[in-house]
């Protein structure tokens, strides 16, 4: 099979490799379509992610959705023939990779969803399962999203299916006209606006309490004041909620900065996942698989999201557009087969 294998930081090539066999817990899956994550896998690209993708070599991608083409003896919670989806650490620009559901975060892809963007539900593990839904947020509530890159896109969509209003910040022009394509009441360009403006934007928009919520969406602060963090907690209510989402990348302390008496002055909850509400996996597939099934009953528009679709001569070009063409590029797509 074909398979992107990034040999060292740089050094991606596109190779025949045997297909992976199985074991009795795991199913094999046959990509349909992978997507590329834009920070995670850039940062693996460059050299630079700081974690348990730090290894060389590997495939490359994580974002991923296929047919289940054979089952292990011991595997009963997926059948054959199944499309599922799901983040993978065993690489997805590939033509098969092995699926372990016992471990992985997976989910059931009803086929009415186009193959498009099949892949591109896996950011609601990140996106919904692990900042979105232990919020608990409420629908009389404002929720305020900073960054409106795929997984800040994917936030403010699966928001505004239980707020009363969701209200976006980004630095990209391109960025914050698709937040208001996929539903956002407002959207703040933060190239265009100064912190305070966009504060009492915010206020105005709540008459003068702030946002109940508020959900980090950014690695890297690319504002020129690096005040990301205190734009957020300015416009947060009194005794409001932050919660969010980063990618561990070497160096990415020295992007931000935070006054930390502008959060103990607000009495602010803030924590990476705010509630514990998930007693088991079981609990975390429901939750992943209630946001998949708003796709296919066309609550969210994913299809918004999709800017490029190119294949494994163009993954470079395609990694490139992700991190330096943010004003032109959101989610690009990627087939093993065409």
């Amino acid at each position: 099979m074909k398979a992107a294998i990034l040999e060292q930081p740089g050094v991606l090539r596109v190779q025949e490799v045997e297909v992976p066999s199985i074991k009795s817990d795991e199913v094999l899956l046959k990509v349909q379509v992978a997507s590329i994550c834009n920070a995670t896998d850039n940062h693996i690209y460059h050299g630079d992610f700081d974690g348990y993708h730090d290894f060389y070599p590997q495939v490359l991608g994580h974002e991923v959705a296929g047919e289940v083409i054979q089952v292990g003896s011991d595997v009963t919670d997926i059948q054959l023939g199944e499309i599922i989806a799901l983040y993978t650490p065993r690489g997805a620009f590939c033509e098969y990779t092995v699926v372990r559901p016992t471990d992985d975060l997976w989910v059931r892809v009803p086929e009415s969803i186009p193959v498009r963007i099949r892949s591109l539900v896996e950011m609601f593990h990140g996106a919904y399962v692990s900042a979105v839904h232990p919020a608990q947020i409420k629908p009389h509530e404002t929720v305020l999203i900073v960054g409106q890159g795929p997984l800040g896109l994917t936030a403010a969509a699966t928001a505004k299916l239980t707020a009363h209003q969701v209200l976006t910040v980004d630095v990209h022009a391109f960025r914050v006209k698709k937040s208001l394509e996929i539903g956002a009441d407002a959207a703040y360009n933060r190239a265009e606006m100064t912190t305070d403006e966009i504060v009492q934007a915010v206020k105005d928009a709540t008459g003068g309490k702030g946002a109940d919520v508020v959900v980090m969406c950014i690695s890297e602060d690319r504002s020129s004041e690096r005040d990301a963090f205190d734009m957020a907690i300015k416009a947060l209510r009194q005794r409001g909620r932050i919660t969010g989402l980063f990618v561990d990348a070497k160096g990415i302390e020295n992007n931000h900065r935070l006054n930390p008496r502008l959060l103990l002055r607000k009495e602010a909850t803030f924590a990476h996942t705010l509630n514990q509400v998930y007693g088991s996996q079981a609990d975390e597939l429901k939750a992943f698989q209630f946001a998949v099934d708003k796709v296919a009953e066309g609550k969210i528009n994913f299809d918004a999201f999709v800017t490029h679709e190119i294949d494994f001569s163009e993954l470079e070009y395609g990694l490139d557009l992700c991190v330096n063409h943010m004003n032109e590029a959101i989610k690009v797509v990627l087939y093993p087969d065409r």
